[in-house]
């Protein structure tokens, strides 16, 4: 039986925090969000580029490394129970997160509102990673998914102007009308 640890959540994802890629990361205006709402949030973003706070608004620069390279928010960290060990190296490659699972060591993951402890198993030396944009880049082969949306012809786009063609003969009388005034008014005047 799960036990539960009374560990905060993320304000952007409201997950609670763990010691791989939820790792409860400290922006400089003070302000803390897990490691993988900040990814997901900066995945088209480079290096020595800035975001800003989601809270505050406040800008803060990508460290060389990515978001992971972030200082973590050790006031958190050190609520974590201590079956969760240390913080686990995390790098991003391109719009992934991955951690390399490594001999003897324990995955710690979170379901809703409790901590699970998942202890080292013939598993070991495994890359896990974590698609920022989705899911994973398999090749999509069910077209009966997709949505067909129908694409409108041009006459029928302008149709909303032009409900019936009384519409328009009033349009072209008007314009008859203003541009006889324009030419022929002037004349008038001159005589």
């Amino acid at each position: 039986m799960e036990q539960e640890y009374n560990i905060p959540e993320c304000t952007i994802c409201f997950a609670t925090y763990d010691n791989i890629f939820r790792t409860p990361l400290l922006l400089p205006c003070g302000h803390t969000f897990c490691m993988e709402c900040l990814c997901k949030m900066c995945v088209f973003q480079k290096e020595l580029e800035t975001f800003c706070c989601p809270m505050c608004r406040a800008p803060v620069i990508i460290p060389l490394g990515g978001i992971p390279k972030l200082p973590p928010n050790m006031n958190i960290v050190s609520q974590f129970p201590s079956w969760m060990g240390q913080l686990q190296d995390v790098w991003l490659e391109g719009s992934k997160l991955c951690w390399k699972k490594g001999y003897g060591q324990t995955c710690v993951t979170n379901n809703q509102n409790s901590v699970s402890h998942y202890p080292a198993q013939q598993e070991d030396n495994v890359i896990i990673t974590i698609y920022l944009l989705g899911s994973s880049p398999v090749p999509f082969n069910r077209p009966g998914d997709l949505v067909m949306i129908s694409h409108q012809p041009y006459h029928q786009r302008c149709n909303f102007l032009f409900q019936n063609y009384g519409c328009v003969v009033w349009i072209f009388i008007c314009c008859v009308i203003l541009l006889f005034f324009m030419v022929f008014f002037p004349m008038y005047l001159r005589f």
